[in-house]
């Protein structure tokens, strides 16, 4: 099978036009990517002349949408963020259908430490999974309404930090609507990085064919501590992690995120080879 590989795109192109952005995105070889607005462009909005630009932009090279973005902290302390945050989530939400018949709309669940959103002990209470999980209802709900999916992804820092506590907010919010996105650098830290072939098994093999989008990301621990790396430069087993996506969740779309631009062809590269020999 061949893996669908894409890119977040503002780590390619930050600010520029639609036409802009869709001619560096295919440059680098991307056929899918993560769509950001207020990052990707620097004159955006979501009226429909403007959404349609971007439409016929990405249409012209080539790219689909894997994902909007929309990612906000549903727990933040100011409530005036929250707010601006589910605002622009439902924006995404009411111009998913542009870019194509299902074209989820993206978040993490947030921290209790406002920036960056990093592990504090209240982010592991009962009160914080309530708070977010509570918004995600509403989220869900109204994509629900409007035939748009959500993809929500847990981070070892957030409120929803592993597998088990996104699979259980999965179950508790129970809408056809809801898939995931895994990201294994973010289910890490230095205490568990010797697991973590078995925490991406654990997280594949729970949410399977449900599973929209795998973030690509590398890491050592060094110095005692967790440190992001690109794509082939660090110690995750990407024969097993591309073996365990070809078994569980195939459709998946493989997204480079927060790899350094002058990184990316040669992680790509790299993980085309360990495709092709698996």
């Amino acid at each position: 099978m061949e893996f669908k590989f894409g890119v977040r795109g503002h780590d390619i192109i930050s600010k520029g036009s639609p036409e802009d952005f869709a001619k560096a995105i295919a440059s680098y070889g991307f056929h899918y990517v993560q769509l950001v607005f207020p990052k990707a462009f620097g004159d955006y909005s979501y009226s429909d002349e403007y959404v349609a630009r971007v439409k016929k932009a990405l249409d012209k090279n080539n790219i689909k949408v894997a994902m909007l973005g929309a990612y906000f902290s549903p727990v933040h302390s100011d409530t005036k963020v929250v707010e601006k945050g589910i605002h622009n989530f439902k924006e995404n939400i009411r111009i998913s259908h542009v870019f194509g018949e299902d074209v989820p709309v993206g978040s993490e669940t947030g921290s209790f430490n406002d920036s960056p959103w990093i592990y504090v002990p209240k982010n592991r209470t009962e009160e914080g999974y309530s708070q977010s999980k509570e918004v995600f209802f509403s989220l869900a709900k109204e994509g629900l309404e409007k035939g748009v999916s959500l993809t929500i992804e847990p981070a070892w820092g957030h409120v929803m930090w592993n597998v088990a506590t996104l699979k259980r907010l999965v179950a508790e919010l129970d809408s056809s609507n809801v898939y995931e996105t895994i990201d294994l650098y973010n289910l890490l830290d230095a205490s568990n990085f010797e697991k973590r072939d078995e925490i991406f098994h654990e997280a594949l093999s729970n949410f399977g064919s449900r599973i929209r989008i795998i973030h690509l990301k590398d890491a050592k621990v060094i110095d005692g501590k967790l440190t992001q790396l690109a794509p082939g430069e660090g110690d995750f087993h990407f024969d097993f992690m591309l073996r365990e996506i070809r078994a569980y969740c195939p459709n998946a779309i493989l997204v480079f995120e927060g790899v350094k631009a002058d990184k990316i062809k040669d992680s790509f590269a790299y993980l085309q080879k360990v495709a092709k020999n698996l």
